[in-house]
């Protein structure tokens, strides 16, 4: 299946174009702040790259999130107008399994950690196991980082760290880890970022398993109230 793989969740956009197994074309924008409108036009430029009209696609797959609650919405609206124009399936993606699948050489655990503010995370932990499916051990949840370590110490194995929030926390977790918290060396890099190719695997396995249009039900993962939310159930 020809698969278009679209994130907007994090400060960085991405894209992804495949054919079943074949990688056709990845690339990455700045979307924060105000750069969500610019991801039409990267997909055009993909598939003129590959030479594709839209009508060739079989498959849109999306981030979903957790992340930022506009770039979420955002690359929602765009998968599901493209996917609606075009008559063809969508379906969404975990951002957080997203972040993991794309250390696939990596044979223990995973755990991709954004950072949500005072202490918090969104994170999970995951496994991966043959023909690039993954186990979710634990699912997408908002946590403070105190107590996410704290359930990590009792796997008594070491576990990978993805993600900016891995970054930030470097500290935190390596104190309260010690040697079973492992992290990439480079202090940034595309490994700690979403692959729209990625997503776009994610998604065709996604398909494949569950054969399952999301067009109407596919939601964001917010995880937690969004501030218009709060405001409004303080009666403001």
């Amino acid at each position: 299946m020809r698969v278009l793989g679209i994130d907007t969740s994090l400060p960085t956009g991405t894209v992804g174009l495949i054919d079943g197994v074949h990688i056709l074309y990845e690339g990455r924008i700045p979307i924060r702040p105000g750069g969500g409108e610019r991801i039409p036009a990267l997909i055009d430029k993909a598939l003129q790259v590959v030479g594709w009209r839209p009508e060739y696609l079989d498959l849109v797959a999306v981030g979903r999130g957790p992340g930022s609650y506009t770039g979420v919405r955002v690359g929602l609206a765009i998968g599901k107008g493209i996917a609606y124009s075009l008559g063809i399936p969508m379906v969404g993606v975990n951002t957080l399994l997203a972040l993991a699948a794309n250390n696939p050489g990596w044979p223990g655990l995973l755990c991709p950690v954004l950072d949500a503010r005072r202490g918090r995370v969104y994170t999970g932990l995951y496994l991966r196991k043959e023909q690039g499916n993954w186990v979710e051990l634990r699912p997408p949840e908002l946590c403070l980082l105190a107590e996410l370590t704290a359930e990590l110490k009792k796997e008594k194995t070491p576990v990978l760290f993805v993600g900016q929030g891995a970054r930030l926390y470097r500290e935190e977790i390596t104190a309260a880890l010690g040697p079973a918290a492992v992290f990439h060396g480079k202090e940034e890099g595309e490994i700690d970022q979403v692959s729209g190719v990625t997503v776009a695997f994610l998604g065709l396995l996604r398909w494949q398993k569950k054969n399952e249009d999301e067009l109407f039900t596919c939601l964001p993962l917010y995880l937690q109230r969004t501030e218009a939310e709060i405001r409004w159930g303080k009666g403001e």
